[in-house]
């Protein structure tokens, strides 16, 4: 798919050294909630090039706890999210049993209404045994107020975004990806602090602000 890289300033980057993220083993049992995270990984943050491309193209339909749907379609040149205006969209892969996965949960819902016009966030809740009730109790617990999808499609649409990021069928959470005017424009792996998703967001506002 093309897209436009964008660049990430050194002092940004060099705020990403040493935070963490969980490996996700597609073969091994679900973890308990409370379980340490294995293997940590460095978080690193990649940016779309002119030459990547989207794989085969798909129709996904997520929920949120609540009922509401929404259908994300990927074509061959972009990505069509129905129902959300907002220009930037951000797709989080999480699971209940991974540590660094719920610390973001808090502030995810801030990042949103702190850019309600600019950003739409969607947390997919991936390899996980959770009810709606215990989802609902999870979302209590970490306040997350932004659009959590549990649903029969959340882990072929994670498997379909992690190709698209380029990390295989074992790759890391949380997984990040952003998404500008239907372009896939980065992905971010491991846990990510807000100040530097809202530098993010805010570098990407620039750019629009330029480009218009």
């Amino acid at each position: 798919m093309n897209g436009h890289p964008y660049i990430i300033p050194a002092i940004l980057l060099s705020l990403l050294l040493g935070l963490a993220g969980c490996s996700d083993k597609k073969e091994a049992r679900y973890q308990e909630a409370n379980a340490t995270p294995s293997s940590p990984e460095p978080m690193t943050v990649h940016a779309s090039k002119e030459t990547s491309e989207i794989p085969q193209p798909k129709s996904f339909t997520i929920q949120d706890v609540d009922g509401r749907q929404t259908i994300l379609e990927f074509t061959d040149h972009e990505a069509h999210f129905h129902r959300i205006r907002q220009p930037l969209v951000m797709l989080v892969l999480f699971a209940d049993w991974c540590p660094p996965c719920r610390g973001m949960l808090p502030y995810l819902g801030k990042l949103q209404a702190a850019n309600k016009d600019q950003l739409f966030v969607i947390g997919l809740l991936v390899h996980s045994e959770l009810d709606s009730t215990g989802l609902r109790r999870l979302m209590r617990r970490y306040e997350s107020n932004f659009f959590i999808s549990r649903a029969p499609d959340n882990d072929a649409l994670a498997d379909y975004l992690a190709d698209l990021a380029k990390q295989g069928s074992d790759y890391p959470l949380p997984l990040t990806l952003i998404f500008k005017n239907g372009k896939y424009i980065m992905n971010i792996q491991g846990a990510v602090p807000y100040e530097m998703l809202q530098s993010l967001i805010d570098q990407l506002r620039d750019i629009k602000k330029k480009e218009g």
